[in-house]
């Protein structure tokens, strides 16, 4: 079974997948809190602030060995300008312009204060040390195990986990750290393997108080801007990708008309070019939940410079970034944003976490 969340109809089109009304109690509405300011977002075209810039380049989660990379502050422009998207019809001849609506206008954010984020995607092998369950299709017991059959499947990106998982992941792995939880989720509904299907959540006041904050994840304004890493081109690494440096279908290239690899599944993370901030996997493998509710017309909304934007109203559904394996070149652009229901679990969504 392929996965891919196209935010406007490609869910639509998976086979069995029924998007049920979810009561998720703050987690949509004008209760749900953005999140304090500990780690504001950035993104491309970015201009760094070198002061108040932590000491450390790289730390390292005490319980699991993840490790994160420092994001400096800056600003950037986030999304689409007139001449990307007409470029973009040049680059990929399926491409339409309706494609980059939710993409525009192009717009200068600041990312106020530095923070850190995953150097990858949050494994399966992190992931079930921290949560002791390992939902991906793409693993040794899962539903597309003998595709996989062999591989280094825990170095592969967690897959088949919802945006209410991800949440719960980052309390959990911040309690195993010594750090007090970000959020405050009440579990309300859980399937049978244990993921949650539905929760109330706000951000917690007293680790933003504490000033020991815990992991969460990324605002999408910090996605796009640690994506970008002071490119302004459609990948970090340019302007083409047929698959050679990033996990995407490489039958449906982008800026070329050759063809390249397509694995058809998730594979190793760090298997590709990082881009400047050291972050590797920012295109493509897997989808990436962030924090921010999906508006489409979120953009039209700002001018000027918008220092640290979160999204917290606008729709029922949370933001997917990044793209993944199963989507053609275009669609996993630095700009390029995507969207489903959080309680949604497909074999194509992960996740990385922020601090």
């Amino acid at each position: 079974m392929k996965v891919i969340p196209r935010r406007l109809f490609c869910c639509l089109l998976v086979a069995g997948v029924c998007f049920a009304t979810t009561e998720v109690g703050t987690a949509f509405g004008q209760k749900t809190e953005a999140p304090p300011s500990p780690n504001k977002p950035s993104t491309a075209s970015s201009t760094p602030d070198s002061a108040a810039v932590p000491a450390a380049k790289e730390i390292t989660s005490k319980s699991t060995g993840m490790k994160l990379a420092l994001i400096p502050a800056g600003t950037f422009l986030m999304g689409s300008s007139a001449a990307d998207v007409k470029a973009a019809l040049q680059a990929d001849s399926t491409f339409m312009e309706e494609y980059a609506k939710a993409e525009q206008p192009q717009h200068k954010v600041k990312i106020s204060k530095p923070f850190y984020m995953g150097v990858y995607e949050v494994t399966q092998g992190e992931f079930e040390k921290v949560m002791g369950r390992n939902p991906s299709s793409f693993s040794k017991s899962g539903d597309e195990k003998e595709g996989v059959s062999g591989m280094p499947t825990s170095q592969f990106p967690v897959e088949n986990v919802s945006w209410f998982d991800a949440i719960e992941f980052c309390n959990k792995l911040s309690v195993l750290d010594g750090l007090t939880p970000y959020y405050v989720l009440t579990v309300k509904e859980r399937d049978a393997d244990g993921s949650i299907e539905s929760a109330d959540f706000t951000v917690s006041r007293a680790a933003s108080a504490s000033g020991l904050s815990g992991y969460r994840l990324p605002t999408e304004a910090e996605w796009e801007y640690a994506c970008r890493a002071n490119s302004t081109t459609p990948f970090h690494f340019g302007s083409v990708l047929n698959g050679d440096k990033a996990n995407v279908n490489g039958n449906s290239p982008f800026g070329t008309t050759t063809k390249g690899k397509f694995l058809e599944r998730p594979t190793t993370v760090g298997s590709y070019v990082k881009n400047e901030f050291s972050l590797y996997d920012m295109h493509g493998n897997v989808f990436e939940w962030c924090f921010d509710v999906f508006d489409e017309k979120a953009y039209s909304s700002r001018s000027g410079t918008t220092v640290g934007p979160t999204v917290t109203s606008g729709s029922e559904a949370r933001v997917l970034r990044g793209g993944c394996w199963d989507l053609n070149a275009r669609d996993t652009r630095s700009a390029y944003r995507d969207s489903s229901s959080p309680s949604l679990r497909l074999n194509g969504l992960g996740f990385r976490v922020v601090r």
